[in-house]
């Protein structure tokens, strides 16, 4: 079909096309008037204990670190994490992930980063979530050293090294998404008027139809044209073929 064949669709099918277009500009301010997710996020690193001698604590990490930061990810990304942090009093969505050098198909844990990251739909539900689970984590960390005999000069500790500080809005490009609302509203709108005009056309499907097929009207037979009627023998055969004119 051309670009003639889609405005004559259009023409014939307004009122599917008003239909389309109304839907598409309710999706359109929908999306242009939505309030957007909030989102605080916070990168965090365990600490070695104290020591008297002077040493970067960032410099490197020993696997008892990097095991209890794993331990920690797993319990909070698990439902038991859910609960704590819900009775905490978290209520929105939260993610916790430990630093991966490598890639889905070889990950690589070889350092304890952390990062949370917590959204909801307002601001201070963000930010509430957001330290739900640092105290959490905060918890979870020093019991489970305390279990297993820790003294209390000999503790890892955790510190904040990065993150948003406070809940921002994930507002992301809104013109990209009207744009896609838009295409996909004009390539239902086209689809609907082609639709539309096959369906008044007939089945639509381009098979055959009155007029187009063998069966004569009333499904009695074949309708052979008068100019190739005649009466023919088989040369193998006794029996005659006939074919006769309707």
């Amino acid at each position: 079909m051309t670009i003639r064949d889609f405005g004559a669709a259009l023409w014939r099918n307004r009122l599917v096309a008003l239909a389309v277009a109304a839907l598409t500009l309710a999706a359109l301010l929908h999306v242009k008037t939505a309030a957007p997710d909030y989102e605080q996020r916070s990168a965090i690193t365990l600490l070695s204990p104290r020591s008297p001698f002077p040493r970067n604590a960032y410099a490197s990490f020993t696997p008892a670190m990097v095991t209890n930061a794993e331990i920690s990810v797993r319990i909070l990304s698990s439902e038991q994490g859910r609960r704590l942090v819900l009775a905490a009093g978290g209520r929105g969505e939260f993610q916790v992930l430990l630093a991966n050098r490598g890639n889905q198909e070889m990950p690589i844990h070889d350092q304890p980063h952390i990062t949370v990251a917590a959204r909801d739909a307002t601001a201070a539900g963000a930010q509430r979530t957001h330290a739900a689970v640092l105290q959490v984590l905060r918890r979870q960390l020093l019991d489970r050293q305390s279990a297993q005999g820790a003294a209390p000069g000999s503790l890892i500790s955790w510190q904040v090294t990065a993150g948003t500080g406070r809940a921002v809005p994930l507002t992301g490009r809104p013109s990209r998404r009207l744009l896609a609302v838009a295409l996909l509203g004009g390539m239902i709108m086209l689809y609907a008027a082609v639709a539309a005009d096959r369906r008044r056309n007939g089945n639509g499907s381009g098979g055959p139809g009155r007029g187009h097929g063998l069966l004569a009207p009333g499904g009695r037979g074949l309708t052979i044209p008068r100019r190739f009627s005649r009466t023919a023998a088989s040369p193998t055969s006794a029996t005659n073929v006939k074919f006769v004119v309707k």
